[in-house]
């Protein structure tokens, strides 16, 4: 089983299904063997760009996710060149925070989630949080939303992701809605006052990954790195929320679990498109004379050994390769799967 170790930088920043933190020693040295120190990896779909920070120090990392959440996360800890101060971040945020808190500019997930994914304070203070972010620099958004995001996700009265929350009256979610976000918020700040930062340029993008391949020049890119979804649940469903507190473009919500209307859908997630997608992405990758790593589950819509059947039509040297390790279940216990990698070395 995969174990995190002291060699890869890591740092947590929200819940996210996937996250390969667990498998940084099983993943990260198969990206190394097929770059050097300098080359450009691009990480295609990155989540919480967990591989590509265990990276940076090595090596100019391209992200991209077209999911808005996934993109500030990247930016927070790919782009930051400075990291402020805690006596900077209170200067930064209090008095915008205290001013919200009693005027309400922005309230719309106190009035839109009040007793749903939290308790009505715990919204105003999300709301009072996200319009005192309105008023910093541009460069330092990105980083005080990851705070915020991970404030939510520690606070969240659900069972582990927000496509469902529980009853406000429901034990476990009694310690939850006590919770003080703004004390969070801070409390993330300081896990972050140390964390390496990158001396690379890296970059940076919010995208389907089609239009990344057509309107971004990636000729540079000597690997690319893929970790898509690989179950039927699509990410827009289990991170909705996080997607409005980094818009805050009080969206018409539907269902009782309070979407967004427009969620972004992947074609990964469906059995009569995910080879094409795969193909898709191998045969560009080839094209751009780029090796390309693919993490997969051996529980997938897909199958790894069709993946690499894809790969083997492009590609003269390949490997497919798997560990054993335990993956969360949504908050219910965990189960025993295997990690793939397809490794295609151009």
């Amino acid at each position: 089983m995969g174990k995190e170790v002291s060699k890869y930088p890591s740092v947590h920043t929200i819940r996210y299904m996937g996250n390969k933190t667990k498998l940084f020693d099983f993943i990260v040295p198969r990206l190394e063997s097929v770059t050097k120190e300098g080359d450009t990896i691009c990480d295609l779909m990155c989540g919480t760009s967990s591989i590509g920070y265990a990276l940076s120090q090595r090596n100019v990392i391209i992200s991209n996710d077209f999911q808005k959440s996934s993109s500030i996360v990247s930016e927070a800890l790919l782009l930051t060149k400075t990291m402020p101060s805690l006596e900077e971040i209170h200067e930064d945020i209090d008095n915008f925070f205290e001013e919200n808190m009693s005027h309400q500019f922005f309230n719309f997930f106190y009035k839109e989630y009040s007793d749903t994914y939290f308790a009505p304070n715990q919204c105003l203070q999300i709301d009072s949080i996200r319009y005192a972010i309105s008023k910093v620099p541009r460069d330092r958004q990105s980083l005080y939303l990851t705070f915020l995001m991970s404030a939510m996700c520690k606070a969240q009265s659900t069972p582990g992701h927000f496509a469902q929350f529980l009853k406000k009256d429901s034990k476990r979610v009694q310690p939850l809605r006590r919770y003080d976000l703004l004390k969070l918020f801070y409390e993330k700040a300081t896990e972050f006052q140390n964390i390496p930062i990158s001396k690379y340029e890296n970059r940076v993008f919010n995208k389907d990954y089609n239009d990344l391949f057509n309107e971004v020049d990636l000729k540079n890119v000597k690997c690319f790195y893929l970790d898509p979804p690989y179950t039927a649940d699509q990410y827009s469903r289990f991170y909705h929320i996080l997607e409005t507190v980094c818009l805050y473009d009080s969206p018409k919500t539907s269902c009782k679990a309070k979407y967004r209307e427009g969620r972004k859908m992947s074609n990964f997630c469906y059995k009569d498109s995910v080879y094409d997608e795969f193909e898709k992405i191998i045969a560009f990758a080839h094209k751009n004379k780029s090796s390309l790593v693919i993490s997969y589950s051996n529980h997938g819509v897909a199958s790894p050994e069709k993946i690499l059947e894809i790969g083997k039509k492009y590609y003269n040297d390949f490997s497919l390769i798997f560990e054993d390790y335990n993956h969360s279940s949504h908050g219910s216990g965990s189960i025993k799967i295997s990690e793939c990698l397809i490794i295609l070395k151009y």
